[in-house]
């Protein structure tokens, strides 16, 4: 990639020589066996990525703000509540996507821009008691800030949420 302007961005990306030519291969059909065979080995590799060889991983042909609403088309009802921890604009993002739902949404925020909430404060929010979800967002571009997901998602899950991580800066970007 030498001789080529780094982009030093969250998205798009810059692809290898490599990755640009196996771009231009002829396209398939989604039902031919060489499709299925690549996009099953796509899938087990994301369930190494993921640290989780018995789940379910989802590829999204979209961004990652189609991720977050199919996350909230999915799992939330009208009335139901969610705990966002909120360290910026994609947190603000997750809340407006899960309140189009119906969510009734509770938010810990960073107490300054560049910061998160702290474990101690999620988990009195927690406290609250009556949370379907509790959504995280890895690592927020908008403001630098990356938080600590297995501390959170502990939290949540004693607490008796499903912790949605936004990991698409952290895991894919």
């Amino acid at each position: 990639m030498k001789g080529r302007k780094l982009l030093m961005i969250p998205g798009p990306i810059e692809f290898t020589p490599e990755v640009l030519q196996a771009m231009g291969a002829p396209t398939t059909s989604h039902v031919a066996p060489n499709f299925i065979a690549a996009f099953g080995q796509a899938l087990e590799r994301l369930r190494q990525v993921f640290l989780c060889p018995d789940g379910q991983p989802f590829i999204v042909a979209g961004s990652g703000t189609l991720a977050m609403d199919m996350a909230a088309a999915n799992l939330i009802e009208p009335g139901d509540r969610v705990l966002v921890v909120n360290t910026g604009v994609f947190g603000d993002r997750f809340v407006a996507i899960l309140e189009r739902y119906g969510a009734t949404v509770a938010q810990v925020r960073a107490p300054a821009i560049g910061d998160a909430p702290s474990l101690e404060e999620v988990e009195e929010a927690l406290k609250g008691g009556g949370y379907k979800l509790m959504t995280v967002t890895h690592v927020d571009t908008s403001t630098g800030v990356a938080v600590e997901v297995k501390g959170l998602a502990a939290l949540g899950r004693a607490y008796g949420a499903l912790v949605v991580v936004d990991g698409g800066c952290a895991v894919a970007g």
